[in-house]
């Protein structure tokens, strides 16, 4: 990350988005995965949710310590390295899918091909104030994930986890209020509505050092 020099050390995933990927993807017209895998495209192994205001080394940390012990090195997929990113706002808006039914978004896609869920927290940004992480866990207990020992990971400190506000995704944020309003209609048309607030708070609070109700490893770093 020589881009950054000593400020990598307090960047964000934006930061890593403006001073890496955007010029790269500009220069090649490619994303940063199909960049550096061009002789042989891979399939995913595990969708990586996340919030990119959160600090780029403690997320490269925790997702460093979810597989540590892995023999295989899983195929990550990342929505910063596995989509174009622009300044364009029609390309970005093509790329995490404003404008369509968000069944249709990549997001979507990914996750229906990915084995695993890893939901990596930080200590900056509660992941469920962000309305396209709650779609993601949305499609995770859809695909029934959350019922599959192991499918679902938590990683990353519980810096919000401390105390007893529950995850209601009707307040949840977006950079679009059009996706929001798709993401929640979608949603809200579904029996597992509450359902969905239910298990978020649980992956909220689950702290690695007690077995939740939600099956998940107990990879959390705090």
């Amino acid at each position: 990350m020589a881009a950054l020099g000593t400020e990598y050390w307090t960047a964000t995933m934006h930061d890593i988005n403006r001073e890496v990927l955007q010029p790269l993807c500009l220069r090649t017209g490619k994303c940063y995965a199909h960049v550096v895998n061009f002789e042989e495209l891979l399939h995913i192994t595990v969708f990586v949710s996340h919030a990119w205001l959160e600090n780029f080394e403690q997320f490269f940390q925790s997702i460093n310590s979810a597989f540590q012990d892995w023999t295989v090195t899983p195929n990550l997929w990342i929505c910063a390295t596995a989509l174009l990113q622009s300044t364009d706002p029609a390309t970005v808006a093509l790329q995490v899918g404003t404008g369509v039914c968000p069944s249709e978004a990549p997001f979507t896609k990914a996750l229906a091909k990915a084995e695993k869920l890893l939901i990596v927290r930080n200590a900056t940004v509660d992941l469920y104030e962000r309305i396209w992480c709650c779609w993601e866990f949305f499609l995770a207990y859809q695909q029934g994930m959350i019922h599959r020992p192991g499918a679902v990971m938590v990683v990353g400190p519980s810096m919000f986890g401390t105390g007893t506000k529950e995850v209601d995704i009707t307040s949840a944020l977006s950079s679009s209020i059009e996706d929001k309003r798709k993401i929640l209609e979608h949603i809200s048309k579904t029996a597992s509505y509450q359902v969905i607030n239910d298990k978020l708070t649980e992956i909220k609070f689950f702290n690695g050092r007690r077995e939740g109700t939600v099956d998940v490893e107990t990879n959390s770093t705090n």
